[in-house]
Parts: structure tokens; sequence; C-alpha cells
């Protein structure tokens, strides 16, 4: 809607440019708001092209995680993994996890997928604010822990990125208690699946 109030403003500002020598208005005066609008437009057209491209950038950062999380061991060693997450942010960007804290992007990754026996990440929703400022998922997060045990949580993501559409924080929380999510991660698992299906009527175990 933005884009075209400028045309308006201007198609407004020529027909008093046309009124004004009709009636012996000021020309200079008319054609002096003629160039502000015409700049007014220009300036927010440049504001509209930035958004966009801040837009594009960002969902293109969001779309080549959720490709490498989707099949990790299509992109290398948990190493190798780690490190190209981490190159989507920024050299200081962390996880701010709601239950173990806030942690470098590289490593809390790392310990996500690889910290105990081995886990994945499921992307079931996902979504980019408009002015590309934001992005959101909605995920499950299972495998086996580091005490031998399958967990199965779901939590969502809000990251934030810098202009260059790279993440520069990462808020995770989750619809449990914390110690649950402790236990689920560091101890005894999870009694069930995250939809509630119980571990013994999963035909693969994770």
């Amino acid at each position: 809607m933005n884009g075209r109030m400028a045309p308006v403003a201007i198609a407004a500002a020529v027909v008093a440019l046309a009124a004004g020598c009709s009636t012996g208005g000021s020309t200079e005066d008319l054609e002096a708001q003629l160039a502000e609008v015409t700049e007014q437009r220009d300036a927010l057209q440049t504001e509209l092209d930035a958004i966009d491209a801040r837009y594009d950038k960002v969902d293109a950062t969001r779309t080549a995680i959720e490709e490498i999380l989707a099949d990790t061991e299509s992109f290398g060693t948990p190493d190798e993994v780690a490190d190209l997450i981490a190159s989507y942010a920024t050299d200081d960007a962390v996880m701010d996890d709601d239950v173990f804290g806030a942690v470098g992007y590289r490593q809390a990754w790392y310990n996500t997928l690889y910290g105990g026996g081995g886990a994945e990440i499921e992307t079931v929703r996902s979504w980019v604010d408009a002015d590309g400022s934001e992005s959101g998922n909605l995920w499950v997060w299972r495998g086996v822990n580091a005490s031998g045990n399958p967990f199965e949580l779901i939590g969502i993501s809000i990251m934030t990125y810098d202009d260059e559409g790279s993440i520069t924080n990462e808020w995770v929380a989750y619809p449990y208690p914390d110690e649950y999510v402790r236990v689920a991660f560091i101890g005894g698992g999870t009694p069930t699946t995250a939809t509630g299906e119980p571990w013994e009527d999963v035909d693969e175990q994770p």
C-alpha cells in the first residue's frame, strides 16, 4: 500500500502545478513540491527494496538450515555439520535456550545434535516475518540422550537476523517444566514420544 501512496501524491502535485499555472500561482513553489514528493517516493522505494532483499536473504538462510537438519549425514561429520550451520550465523551469535541457557551458536548446535547418543530436529512449521527481521520454527527434537535413553520433545525457536541475513540470536522454549526437559536430555529420557505414544509401541526407536 505504501508503494502506491507516492505516485498518488505526485499526481496530486501535477494537478496542483497545472492549476497554479492557470491561476497565476508560483510555478517554482509547485515544482519544488513535486521534486520533494518525488524524492520521498524514491526513498520509500529504496526502503522497500532493502526490506525485500533482507527477507530473501533470511528465507534462504532458514531454508538452508532446514535442509541440513533434514539429512545431517549428507553434510559430513558432526564437526562439519556444526561448522556449516554456524556459517549462517554471526561470529558472536548465541542460542538462548530457556532451560540450558545461552551458548555460542556452533557449540549449541553440536550439543543439540551430538551431545548424547545422536539426535535430530524435525521442522514441523516455519515462517519469516515480512520485514525479514525474525523467523520462527516449530519442531520436534528426538534421539538418544547422554544416558542412553530415548527422548522426544517439541519446542519453538525464534531467530533474529542482521541486514545480511545472518542469525544473531536464537531463542528456544519448550511447553514443559524445566526439569522435564533436563531429564529428557540428560537423565531418564521421556516416558513417551512428544505425541504421547509409549516407546514400547514405537516401531523404530531413535
